[in-house]
């Protein structure tokens, strides 16, 4: 799958969705995501007790919906009759949980990129993988991250030719010995790691950088290094101004 080459302008992906302005990995985040101009969108994957890869990013719904149960144990067709948002905001509640095939279509009617990032029920439970690396591969710009180095090693196997992106971590991750992760192509990392040895280590790779946490206002996102080859963000209309 292609990726973006490191002389070109940092793609924007909108982490979430525009999530910044809508509720986070929902249909409306992801449309207001267009009509911002995101190149891209950023998602997170989990599962359903019958294997259906649904969008939302929490393991649970305590936070979402304030039901106090996993995602895991709900059917689809129960899950989708249950509503996420915050109380009391009229832009951040009453929305459906999308599905990744949802997605997918809206992205590929709309020329967007899409990042999915796999979360830990797919870790939990790899045979459904194959599910999600079919809906990935209709797409000609997508690429799958994690912070689960065993399920982007098992993703690599299965289809060598998809883009695989590990996010990084400053104490878990082996800094000094960044090839030990041959399986990918890319590493994601959050704009804190800005600094050294961080940033060399990962410019040293010549692989595929994106950073997160950016809302466009930091001096790096107005004269991006060349090394940069994306940025996930809540707001992707400041980047495209």
């Amino acid at each position: 799958m292609s990726t973006e080459p490191s002389h070109c302008k940092p793609l924007v992906y909108a982490h979430r969705g525009a999530s910044g302005h809508c509720f986070e990995n929902t249909m409306s985040a992801f449309k207001e995501a267009l009509r911002q101009g995101a190149d891209g969108l950023e998602l997170d994957v989990q599962l359903t007790a019958d294997g259906i890869p649904v969008v939302i990013h929490d393991e649970d719904l305590s936070r979402l919906a304030g039901i106090n149960r996993p995602v895991s144990s709900f059917t689809y067709s129960e899950l989708n009759g249950i509503k996420v948002g915050r109380r009391f905001f009229r832009n951040f509640c009453g929305h459906n949980i999308p599905t990744l095939s949802e997605v997918v279509s809206f992205c590929s009617m709309n020329n967007l990129a899409l990042n999915i990032e796999l979360k830990e029920t797919v870790s939990e439970r790899p045979e459904y993988l194959r599910d999600i690396l079919d809906m990935a591969l209709l797409l000609n710009n997508v690429h799958l991250s994690s912070f689960d180095v065993g399920i982007l090693e098992k993703a690599k196997m299965m289809e060598p030719s998809l883009e695989i992106a590990l996010l990084v971590k400053k104490k878990t991750t082996d800094w000094d010995n960044l090839g030990k992760y041959s399986f990918a192509d890319g590493f994601h990392f959050h704009k804190r790691l800005m600094a050294e040895p961080y940033m060399s280590n990962l410019i040293n790779t010549g692989k595929t950088l994106r950073m997160y946490g950016v809302t466009g206002k930091e001096d790096i996102t107005q004269n991006p290094p060349p090394s940069i080859n994306g940025w996930i963000t809540d707001y992707p209309g400041r980047f495209k101004r």
